[in-house]
């Protein structure tokens, strides 16, 4: 059995599929099974991930990130895993010391640098498959990733309640670039239209969940 799974979902981006089933391959030494996670409407993406030959996976729950993570979640078995997106572009040995620092049995989640202001967390974390069956990254959701937000802030959520549990370490070691097509400067693309208009919605229920895990 492989041992990483990496988990990447896609919205509206089939163009992106290909080039970066081929970044991951080109890069990546550790032996891994790679999962694409599709909307069921969006049948142009479902079809250039079939093209790259690699694991299709339609979002069996609520439309979104954090839903296509968990319906790749329930349809893998590797004992590690990593969150990705589909405008990251990997750099070489990427994935070698995260997986390394998990050398220490205290270590559940390692989180990744990607230029974030805040760096008391990350937006893209490694995971012990065994630290989401045994804990759950949802306080009060058993076996889930992340809780069900629209799009936004359930990497804040995820790190912060590693965080408080203890688990938590975070690597400095380059890992990805994450290229943002169409974050800065011209039009956003769908993606991140789609993304945007749920931003206020998200905040009020992360506010409103936030006693969970400060309360540990």
């Amino acid at each position: 059995m492989n041992r990483l799974a990496i988990y990447l979902p896609t919205y509206h981006r089939p163009h992106t599929l290909r080039n970066v089933a081929r970044n991951i391959a080109e890069v990546t030494t550790t032996p891994y099974t790679l999962y694409f996670g599709v909307e069921a409407e969006d049948k142009e993406s479902l079809d250039a991930a079939k093209l790259t030959g690699h694991e299709v996976v339609v979002n069996a729950h609520d439309p979104g990130y954090s839903g296509t993570i968990q319906t790749m979640y329930e349809n893998s078995h590797e004992p590690f895993w990593f969150h990705a997106n589909d405008d990251f572009e990997f750099l070489k040995d990427w994935e070698k010391q995260p997986i390394a620092m998990f050398e220490n049995a205290g270590v559940k989640v390692v989180g990744v640098k990607q230029r974030e202001v805040d760096t008391t967390y990350s937006a893209i974390c490694f995971a012990r498959r065994s630290y989401i069956e045994e804990q759950s990254g949802v306080i009060d959701m058993p076996n889930r990733i992340f809780f069900p937000y629209n799009h936004n802030y359930q990497d804040t959520e995820f790190t912060r309640t590693a965080q408080a549990r203890g688990v938590w370490a975070s690597c400095d070691a380059p890992c990805i670039e994450h290229r943002h097509p169409g974050f800065t400067g011209g039009e956003k693309d769908e993606t991140y239209r789609k993304n945007d208009a749920t931003v206020e919605l998200d905040r009020v229920t992360f506010e409103k969940r936030e006693h969970l895990w400060k309360n540990l």
